[in-house]
């Protein structure tokens, strides 16, 4: 490892930013440039579309700690190429489908896909080629979730207009095949033992500290069980909490803003955030490595906290403007800091377990947060209270997640 001039590592990041921009954003960030056209030509109302969206989210909820079993017994490259490939032809069949009922049973098979081949296999990946630099790696990767939401938010809107919907879900899901599936197959491996290398940082720590500072310079708490424990009990609500916290500002700043200040404007303060959480992402995990899991946690939560409470004001453009930065700083907790704070609490055997049902409460959470901001703002007649809500989810995700790591540190 020494000998080499890049570190292999760097490059299964690379290979995990470009697989990220080109899976994740099909079904988050640009999943819903299809409603109009797809609701209009279907007859149906915009609720019913996104059930098909609820239902891609849900999956996760009850197959994340399978799929992270998966991939740490299984063949992890195997895994991953089925992954990729039911993603790639699942969302193909949205292009063929004659109906939103056939659209519902595909959204599964999206769902499934899209938790095989996007956070939990590269979280994992980097968990095992990383010791030290983990949280920027970590972060790099994930940069390419917001890089790709850009990218193909630009390249989609024109081909919806010029050559219909379903044949840019026939031309999307091609991208997907012929993008991802070599960077599974020729770039990432698994564990760098299997080429003959050690964990970035490994080398170093080994010789420099004793077995019980090892620990806590690789972030990695002594081997834990799962089972009904206290820190374990404030692992899962704080995952559910960050789920709650950064979807129900996703999902319902954009209609609240463009109500205060129009479309063009709205679509700017959107547009902020959404970049400014490419740059959130690096700062997060840069800040794990260099201060710790307590300190990073607090500085997401009280970012994303602020963030709703300066929106009690965002009918002013400023302070909507200050709401997007801090929001896009924030929001990173919701993908860097789940796989960051289980590798801090559970051991390098115990963390694909572990991380699979953290990632199943934050699916939870992601996929009620929209629907709670906007029952709350529907039955108070003003969504004051949901931002208040919010900010204090916020808030208790730093209660929770340091409470359950200074539970197992002491």
């Amino acid at each position: 490892m020494k000998n080499s001039k890049v570190f292999y590592g760097w490059r299964i990041v690379l290979g995990a930013a470009i697989v990220l921009a080109v899976m994740g954003p099909a079904s988050v960030a640009v999943a819903n440039l299809f409603q109009t056209p797809v609701t209009e030509e279907f007859g149906i109302s915009n609720s019913q579309f996104a059930i098909s969206n609820s239902l891609v989210l849900g999956v996760g909820i009850f197959l994340s700690p399978f799929i992270s079993q998966k991939f740490a017994t299984g063949n992890f490259k195997l895994v991953y190429t089925i992954g990729i490939v039911i993603y790639a032809l699942a969302y193909m069949g949205f292009g063929l489908a004659p109906n939103i009922y056939v659209f519902y049973v595909l959204s599964l098979f999206v769902g499934f896909g899209y938790m095989t081949s996007t956070i939990i296999p590269v979280s994992m990946l980097i968990n095992n080629w990383f010791i030290k630099k983990r949280g920027l790696a970590l972060s790099l990767a994930l940069s390419g979730l917001g890089i790709g939401g850009v990218v193909f938010s630009q390249i989609l809107t024109p081909l919806i207009i010029t050559i219909g919907w379903r044949q840019t879900y026939l031309i999307y899901s091609v991208i997907m095949l012929t993008v991802c599936l070599p960077i599974v197959l020729f770039i990432f491996k698994a564990k760098p033992e299997m080429m003959n290398l050690r964990a970035y940082g490994a080398a170093e720590i080994a010789a420099s500290v004793s077995d019980s500072e090892d620990q806590i310079a690789t972030n990695q708490a002594p081997k834990t069980k799962m089972g009904i424990t206290p820190y374990f009990a404030l692992l899962m609500i704080g995952a559910m909490f960050v789920g709650i916290a950064n979807n129900g500002g996703l999902g319902q700043f954009p209609p609240v803003l463009y109500g205060m200040h129009g479309p063009t404007t709205g679509a700017m303060i959107v547009s902020v955030y959404s970049a400014v959480g490419i740059l959130g992402k690096i700062l997060l995990g840069n800040m794990n490595d260099r201060f710790g899991t307590v300190i990073s946690t607090l500085y997401a939560s009280v970012l994303l906290a602020l963030s709703y409470f300066v929106m009690l004001f965002a009918g002013n453009v400023f302070f909507a403007i200050v709401m997007a930065v801090l929001f896009g700083l924030g929001n990173a907790m919701g993908t860097v800091a789940p796989p960051l704070i289980t590798s801090a609490i559970f051991s390098k055997d115990d963390f694909p377990k572990a991380y699979g049902y953290v990632q199943s409460a934050l699916q939870l959470g992601m996929t009620v947060g929209s629907l709670v901001a906007a029952s709350i703002a529907d039955f108070t007649g003003n969504y004051a209270a949901s931002w208040i809500t919010l900010m204090t989810v916020s808030a208790l995700v730093a209660v929770m997640w340091v409470g359950a790591y200074r539970n197992v540190k002491g």
